[in-house]
C-alpha cells in the first residue's frame, strides 16, 4: 500500500504523488470523522423536513441576482443515467452539505442546511457524453478576483456528488495556506465528500 493510501495526515500532495495530476491537501482525517452541529433548532428542522423531498421543493428556484457563465464541461454517460426529473444527491447527515436535483435537464444545487440553490446548469447529452454549456451563479457571491470559483465548484458537485467520483474540490484564492483553515472550509463547504482540496484550476 503507498503512502498516499495509507496515511490520512492532513498534509500537501505534491502533483507528481497524486492521482490528480495536480497538488492536492489531503482533508480526509476531517472530511470522514468531523460530526457537524446545527446552529440552531430552526436550521436542524429546516434540513430534515426536506430529506424527504422528490425534489420539488427546488424545481424553478434561481439563485438570488443570477450571473450567467458559458462553459464547456464534459462528463461520461457510463458513469450514470441520469432521470429527466427528480433527485441527483440527497443529504442524508447534516455532515453531507448539498442536494442536487435535476428537472427538464436543468440540475439545481442547494445547500442542505438551509436548502436554498446556490448554482444551475443545464445538461444535455452529446453521443457518449453528457455536456454542460451554462453555468448560474448568485453575483452575490462571486469574487471578482477569483471569478471563474464558482464554475470550478460546479465542475466539482457534479463529478463528486452527482457521478460519485473522489475528485478535489477548488479553494478560493484568498484562502490563507493555514491547513486549519483549509480543513475547515473543506469541511464546512463540502462534509463528507470533501476529501481533498487544491488551490489549482482544471478539469
Amino acid at each position: 500500500m503507498s503512502t498516499f493510501e495509507s496515511s490520512l495526515e492532513p498534509r500537501w500532495i505534491e502533483a507528481t504523488d497524486s492521482p490528480f495530476g495536480v497538488c492536492v491537501f489531503d482533508c480526509r482525517a476531517i472530511a470522514t470523522t468531523m460530526v457537524a452541529s446545527s446552529p440552531s433548532h430552526e436550521v436542524a428542522e429546516l434540513f430534515m423536513s426536506t430529506r424527504d423531498s422528490d425534489g420539488t421543493h427546488l424545481f424553478g428556484k434561481h439563485p438570488l441576482n443570477p450571473v450567467k457563465y458559458d462553459v464547456d464541461m464534459t462528463y461520461p454517460k457510463e458513469a450514470r443515467t441520469l432521470p429527466d426529473r427528480g433527485v441527483l444527491f440527497r443529504a442524508s447527515t447534516m455532515e453531507e452539505k448539498w442536494d442536487i436535483v435535476i428537472d427538464d435537464r436543468v440540475i439545481t444545487f442547494a445547500r442542505s442546511w438551509p436548502g436554498e440553490p446556490v448554482y444551475l446548469c443545464d445538461i444535455s447529452e452529446e453521443g457518449e457524453n453528457y455536456i454542460v454549456r451554462t453555468v448560474v451563479v448568485s453575483d452575490d457571491i462571486i469574487d471578482p478576483a477569483d471569478e471563474g470559483y464558482h464554475v470550478h465548484v460546479v465542475n466539482f458537485l457534479l463529478w463528486s456528488h452527482v457521478f460519485d467520483v473522489v475528485y478535489p474540490h477548488p479553494l478560493p484564492t484568498n484562502i490563507a495556506e493555514d491547513e486549519d483553515e483549509i480543513l475547515m472550509h473543506s469541511f464546512s463547504a463540502y462534509g463528507r465528500r470533501g476529501w481533498f482540496a487544491t488551490l489549482e484550476r482544471f478539469g
